[in-house]
């Protein structure tokens, strides 16, 4: 509103100056007066130029008096340009300041929804483990049950070990060493060596095991001053037999009859090839094994099949042991993880039964077992089957 008062009011004023100047031209102009030496005319016109002069200044002066931005604009353009100018600047500052804060933005936003993710990530992998924990606690609980239950089956066969040297100690209380055909040595020389070489071999061979007969209750010989009577012929045609061969010979020492504590020995000979029986890794036997939750029966269907093995290895050439009977060993930790293995099994599963190394006719055989389709790799202590 004061705006256009203002604007009246320099009409009204311009237009009073106007008036002013063109009666003071008029008056002029009829009494023919100059200013300056010149004309009436142009004086006249002097007159009308000064007072449109008058007119602007006026016009200023009230517009620069009444409005700060008039002053502003008349005055200060050029502050008010350097001004606007530095403004400009700041603002463009200020844009690129705030691209670059937006891109940190962006940025920081990436990083948090990677941060929410591996939260997320870390959370469900602390609910597996949580869940992973509970079931290795159980499964410890059922390893401390079935470690209770095997400590007994130790007790057992440490019961049933010490019987069995009972035994043994029984037998040799008594009367007979050797029973007839039973194995008093075994010794392997290589065939194809001369005579000589051979019959010194033998030689020591007999030394040696007469000691170990000595120290088990057998006398020497009075009349030859000798543990064992052996046939001389016998002896020698050994040696021509292993001379003659190109192959390894095993040499097995066995009784003729009876040894009866404090008599010689009265012995032969066995000469056999040492033949390469079972390869290793090779599969011996297999069968199929009902599942059964009773460890006993489990062991008993093992042994059974340990047994079947022994029959085999024996029918192939493997020399069993004299005392037991036995051609070789098992580990214990391959056989009672077997049995584990069949227990943890939701169906019937084949056992088979395969050889850990070359295995010759002098033996031992020494087996794993494994069932189908798990892999059993663990080897330590042995078991004699």
């Amino acid at each position: 509103m004061t705006s256009f008062i203002l604007i009246f009011v320099l009409i009204v004023i311009s237009g009073l100056i106007a008036v002013a100047g063109d009666w003071v031209g008029l008056k002029i102009g009829k009494k023919r007066i100059t200013i300056f030496g010149l004309r009436p005319h142009y004086t006249a016109i002097f007159i009308t130029i000064v007072t449109g002069i008058l007119i602007t200044a006026f016009t200023i002066s009230i517009l620069s008096i009444a409005s700060i931005d008039v002053r502003t604009a008349l005055f200060g353009m050029e502050e008010l340009k350097e001004k606007l100018f530095n403004l400009s600047r700041e603002v463009q500052v200020q844009n690129l300041q705030l691209s670059k804060a937006q891109k940190d933005l962006e940025a920081r936003t990436v990083q948090l929804k990677d941060l929410e993710d591996k939260y997320d990530q870390l959370s469900q992998d602390i609910i597996e483990k949580t869940n992973q924990l509970d079931e290795l606690i159980i499964a410890k609980d059922a390893l401390i049950v079935e470690k209770d239950s095997l400590s007994k089956d130790v007790e057992e066969l440490n019961a049933t070990i010490k019987a069995l040297y009972s035994g043994i100690a029984y037998i040799r209380e008594g009367d007979v060493i050797f029973g007839p055909d039973e194995q008093i040595a075994i010794n392997i020389v290589q065939g194809g060596k001369s005579i000589q070489e051979i019959r010194e071999q033998l030689i020591i061979f007999l030394n040696t095991t007469s000691n170990m007969a000595l120290e088990m209750g057998a006398k020497k010989d009075e009349r030859t001053n000798q543990v064992f009577i052996i046939s001389q012929q016998e002896f020698e045609d050994m040696i021509q037999r292993i001379h003659e061969s190109s192959e390894e010979i095993i040499v097995r020492l066995l009784s003729s009859i009876n040894v009866i504590a404090g008599e010689p020995i009265v012995a032969h000979f066995n000469l056999m090839e040492n033949k390469l029986i079972f390869k290793i890794n090779e599969e011996i036997l297999s069968e199929e094994i009902e599942l059964v939750e009773d460890v006993k029966e489990i062991e008993k269907q093992l042994f059974l099949l340990l047994r079947k093995v022994n029959i085999l290895a024996v029918k192939d050439g493997i020399i069993p042991d004299p005392k037991s009977s036995f051609v070789g060993t098992i580990s214990a930790m391959n056989f009672y993880q077997t049995i584990r293995n069949i227990i943890e099994s939701e169906t019937e599963v084949k056992v088979s039964i395969i050889s850990s190394q070359d295995t010759w006719s002098v033996g031992p055989l020494k087996v794993k077992m494994e069932v189908s389709p798990a892999n059993i790799l663990d080897k330590s202590s042995t078991e004699k089957i």
